[in-house]
């Protein structure tokens, strides 16, 4: 007989990393920039973007365009830092691509990848004997 994992608990991990983007970016902004610039960044992407802090997750290629056309080549300076953050919160290991450029859409996807894969094996289903 199997026991397999109920997909509440895939979600579950979906949720818990989505909470880990929105907690990143906001520590990034504001830890970098100081509380009030921080938020006014968060303001002024979710104007530009129409992009609410709990949207981060389904749509970083939005984040990224927003925080572009705000910060122009600083942006890429602040997604390090929140990649950086997210995969120190997610404890995945993903080292970051050095260079000047990199796809910050494409490392939020690897980040969550390895950490649902990481939570998948840990709900392996059990053999019972």
């Amino acid at each position: 007989m199997e026991i397999t994992r109920s997909k509440g608990a895939f979600s579950g991990a979906e949720q818990t990393f989505d909470a880990f983007l929105q907690d990143s970016v906001t520590q990034t902004f504001k830890g970098t920039l100081g509380p009030i610039a921080g938020q006014a960044l968060l303001d002024a992407v979710k104007t530009h973007a129409s992009l609410a802090t709990q949207d981060f997750p389904r749509r970083p290629d939005l984040l990224d365009k927003a925080l572009g056309a705000h910060l122009g080549s600083v942006a890429g300076v602040l997604e390090r830092m929140i990649l950086k953050t997210l995969a120190t919160k997610t404890a995945t290991g993903v080292t970051l691509r050095e260079g000047a450029s990199f796809d910050f859409a494409s490392e939020i996807e690897k980040i969550k990848t390895n950490f649902l894969n990481r939570k998948q094996a840990g709900n392996q289903p059990q053999i019972l004997e």
